[in-house]
């Protein structure tokens, strides 16, 4: 299966990480793999490290309720409270976790996402926390191959993530195709471009683990 090698890469590191079952994809045990959280000097530091400036404080009651319905995702992934959630100001729609206490969505993709695909975009994120050491090493190798390997890891674990809380995995799937659109007919090819794996090696992923 197309992502059985980046799953066994996970297993490879954590052995214990994975249920594994004959007759179905196999699935992330999230709270065996899930590491510990910062700890709360090192999330002071973190936000201490942040610009002052630059965070969105003022959001519509959409905006809000959107923000509000990610309580779900980040209570099964015991990150409520332990992430800071900054709103920040870029062209791009875009996710990122900081130094795993700062949990930074743009404003583009808080206003193109529904509720849905914007959880499913921080699951993808949340996924970061699993193979944190991993992903920091292969951007230090520049190793674009096995970043996409683990970007598609996190795509898997944010499936999983999804079917915790009952959000069909195929908003992951529309999650990002809005996200590349909207950036790639406003920003062109993105130079980091070939650190993530297509759209179409992203859309068999779920495909294959929706419908094994």
């Amino acid at each position: 299966m197309l992502f059985g090698a980046t799953i066994l890469s996970l297993a490879a590191a954590n052995r214990d990480c994975l249920i594994r079952d004959a007759e179905t994809v196999p699935k992330l045990d999230l709270d065996a793999c899930r590491p510990e959280p910062v700890s709360v000097p090192e999330k002071t530091a973190v936000l201490r490290s942040l610009p002052v400036d630059g965070a969105v404080t003022h959001f519509s009651t959409g905006e809000r309720r959107k923000l509000d319905e990610l309580d779900p995702m980040l209570c099964s992934q015991s990150r409520k409270g332990v992430y800071e959630i900054r709103i920040i100001t870029v062209p791009q729609a875009w996710a990122g976790l900081h130094a795993r206490a700062v949990l930074l969505i743009s404003m583009p993709a808080l206003v193109l996402l529904t509720s849905e695909e914007l959880q499913a975009l921080v699951a993808h994120e949340i996924g970061h926390e699993y193979v944190w050491q991993q992903y920091e090493s292969a951007r230090a190798l520049k190793d674009a191959k096995r970043l996409r390997e683990l970007e598609l890891v996190c795509d898997a674990i944010a499936i999983a993530s999804l079917r915790r809380i009952g959000v069909a995995p195929e908003r992951l799937e529309s999650a990002t195709e809005k996200v590349f659109w909207y950036n790639r007919e406003r920003l062109g090819v993105a130079l980091n471009n070939r650190n993530y794996p297509s759209l179409k090696a992203r859309r068999q992923l779920i495909k294959e683990m929706t419908n094994p």
